[in-house]
């Protein structure tokens, strides 16, 4: 059976401060092929690592102290402003510390730069590894995300500056997104994020009855077959959450020629059910790396 490629989400987020270059450092000391990172584009035009639109409240201290209320919008402001934020400790008693108990706190953990988190692979020690850049912009509303062209216009620059791009794939819920991608640099590797069964209730389908993540390729058109819609749209890889994964939907991308890379894994257990079905890639929040 051959073992998954094993890849760091958001750099360790179940242990390590999420989409850290502290946490990036520690997962590239362990046997992991690369990293994931979720990015947005600053007012001042520079790509940063981050999961949310807004600096979230839960993880973000300004002068030592929480917020109260999400920060601003990463669009709206200066990487300047935005480094500002602690970004290295997660509210005590707050959801998010209770479902990672594990994780570690560090203090003086600013948001980190594409170019930055991109030096501490070349750095890394062992063969090349690899990076995901979840490019985040919502197509259903882009008033809180980045201009999705410019942002992956952004993207581009800052991998082929550093020499990075075949060692990347780029991933994204906004299917449109992933179009341009493919029609201007058809060499780069991409996946097709996928909504999880468990939230599509709450998208807001379009006036056509279709979802606005999926670019026109709404499943509703291929049978309800999510990883029918992909292929039709020129995807390689289906990239689902692990609660939607089950063999006869692995095996019905394999059909069809296409990858599938699992997101959302957190243990060893996780990592060897999944290997079991043949699953190609798994983004895994840690500590567990290998099953």
């Amino acid at each position: 059976m051959t073992q998954p490629q094993i890849i760091a989400g958001a750099c360790g987020y179940g242990v390590w401060p999420t989409n850290s270059l502290e946490g990036a450092v520690a997962c590239l000391d362990t046997p992991v092929a690369g990293i994931e990172i979720d990015v947005h584009l600053t007012a001042d035009g520079h790509v940063v690592a981050h999961h949310d639109y807004r600096i979230a409240a839960d993880s973000s201290r300004l002068k030592g102290a929480f917020l109260d209320a999400p920060g601003p919008l990463l669009r709206d402001a200066t990487l300047a402003e935005l480094q500002a934020y602690d970004l290295g400790r997660v509210r005590e008693g707050g959801a998010y510390a209770r479902r990672y108990p594990h994780k570690i706190g560090l203090d003086g953990v600013v948001m980190p730069t594409l170019p930055q988190l991109l030096e501490a692979l070349a750095a890394a020690p062992g063969p090349r590894r690899w990076i995901f850049v979840e490019i985040k912009t919502d197509p259903a509303d882009y008033r809180e995300s980045a201009d999705p062209v410019a942002l992956t216009d952004a993207v581009l620059r800052d991998l082929d500056a550093a020499d990075w791009a075949a060692h990347s794939k780029i991933i994204a819920f906004d299917w449109s997104l992933l179009r341009d991608l493919k029609a201007r640099r058809p060499e780069i590797l991409t996946a097709h994020l996928t909504v999880p069964d468990a939230m599509k209730p709450k998208v807001t389908p379009l006036a056509n009855g279709d979802s606005p993540w999926t670019d026109g390729c709404d499943p509703r058109h291929f049978g309800g077959s999510e990883l029918r819609a992909i292929q039709a749209h020129g995807g390689r890889e289906w990239s689902p959450h692990i609660s939607d994964v089950t063999p006869e939907r692995v095996a019905e991308a394999k059909a069809l020629g296409l990858a599938t890379g699992v997101w959302g894994v957190s243990s060893a257990e996780e990592i060897a059910a999944m290997s079991a079905l043949g699953v190609e890639v798994l983004t895994v929040s840690g500590p567990a790396w290998s099953a």
